[in-house]
């Protein structure tokens, strides 16, 4: 175990280039159709792509002394109120939790385990989320086969989500768990895909929506693409009364006061000034104080832009399929948002694979990578931005270190809204004709 953080993570982040490079080599293969060595695919495929996207986490996992340094102490005041029996919205880790309770108790085991064991709580934490995106690798591969695609195909479109930098940098390096929704969330997807039982897909977004909130946005979009209301009421009484159910017996359970919990949970939408528009705001406010009402007023509306926005990519997709819909809504959020957890990075990247946008998805992925780097190497791992330059050029830099993303998800958004734009107008035409 690396005891010395600078060199560990100097040498992750090597460890990362060399994985980055090969996810950019994959689009390659597949163009030129470069087959796999077929001992390795042809017999055990699924095995295959599994085994590469947890080699790939492990390694960072087992030899980083460290994640995302808040993040990680949060989890630990999470996991000592837990085994303290204390109401963890209300202990000592007030305010650094803003989720429902879910995640929290593989926290508590994690925190248990480490005072049972020599190994890490950074170590244990991260183990979850990394075993989690190994099993979204395998969700991508079995979506491939049942949609007919060769073995080759299925392990080149599984390796992108395995080796893909954000994904990585997420669940092995900083330790968040957006993995967790996100596995829950194609499942329910999934079974609705190919026809399984609808419970079966309520269910899994019942969990998704208890682990965090926002993939409660697939409830709308599967409901206005069946029209049947028997429908209606069965599915949304299953995917919203799991986090009902589950919320309410930890109240009764701890006999607390819901407050706390489902204010933080429900209204927390990322740090503001340091995504997109928002940053580029806080970065000149200082500058020129004439922008700083424009900086406030975005701060001050922005859950009504996500709200706004929202809506009208529900509205724009509602004849596209589900999953480009999931696509477009999120993308559209992100657009206007004035902050993002930078985890959240992590929630398009299996979606776009599916939706086979792997052109826009590949600069989505250098810019997110980007911006991943400099928040967690220039701060949050490791604070190198504030020991090479001064606190306020440091600052500037960690803040803009958003931009290139932003401005990604900005031209990507468009372009599937044009793209849903001119697919309307060329569906109209023939039905005149």
């Amino acid at each position: 175990m690396w005891q010395n953080k600078l060199a560990a993570t100097n040498v992750m982040l090597g460890w990362l280039l060399i994985i980055s490079s090969f996810y950019y080599l994959l689009p390659v293969l597949s163009t030129k159709r470069i087959s796999f060595r077929k001992e390795v695919w042809k017999t055990r495929p699924l095995l295959f792509v599994v085994a590469v996207a947890l080699f790939v986490r492990l390694v960072p996992v087992m030899l980083l002394p460290v994640g995302a340094g808040y993040d990680i102490e949060s989890f630990q005041l999470v996991g000592r109120a837990l085994l303290n029996g204390e109401d963890v919205y209300t202990s000592a880790a007030f305010g650094r939790h803003p989720y429902l309770p879910m995640q929290m108790y593989w926290i508590g085991l994690a925190f248990y385990l480490q005072l049972k064991t020599a190994v890490p709580f950074v170590v244990l934490v991260k183990l979850l989320p990394v075993f989690i995106d190994a099993g979204i690798t395998a969700v991508v591969f079995q979506t491939c086969r049942r949609w007919q695609k060769t073995n080759s195909e299925a392990v080149v479109w599984a390796l992108l989500f395995a080796l893909n930098p954000i994904a990585i940098l997420v669940s092995a390096y900083h330790g968040q768990f957006d993995s967790l929704p996100v596995l829950l969330l194609l499942l329910a997807w999934y079974w609705t895909e190919f026809g399984q039982r609808s419970w079966r897909s309520a269910t899994a977004l019942g969990f998704a929506i208890l682990n965090k909130s926002w993939p409660v946005v697939m409830l709308p979009i599967t409901l206005i693409r069946n029209l049947n209301w028997k429908y209606w009421i069965i599915y949304s009484s299953i995917a919203l009364s799991i986090p009902v159910l589950f919320t309410v017996a930890y109240v009764l359970i701890l006999n607390t006061d819901p407050a706390p919990m489902l204010r933080r949970a429900l209204t927390h939408t990322g740090p503001n000034g340091y995504w997109g528009i928002s940053a580029l705001l806080a970065v000149v406010k200082k500058q020129l104080p004439a922008f700083e009402p424009i900086y406030d007023t975005m701060v001050a509306w922005r859950r009504w832009f996500i709200l706004v926005a929202g809506m009208f990519a529900l509205w724009w997709t509602r004849k596209e399929t589900l999953l480009a819909a999931l696509t477009t809504i999120i993308l559209a959020v992100f657009t206007v948002s004035s902050g993002i957890g930078i985890q959240w990075l992590l929630w398009v990247v299996p979606l776009a694979i599916l939706d086979a946008e792997h052109g826009w998805l590949k600069w989505y992925s250098l810019t997110g990578m980007i911006f991943l780097l400099v928040q967690l190497y220039g701060l949050h791992m490791y604070p190198w931005l504030y020991e090479l330059f001064p606190k306020e050029t440091a600052d500037t830099i960690f803040r803009l270190g958003s931009i290139p993303a932003w401005f990604t998800v900005a031209l990507w958004t468009a372009s599937r809204i044009m793209r849903g734009k001119s697919a309307e107008s060329n569906s109209s035409l023939n039905l005149q004709n």
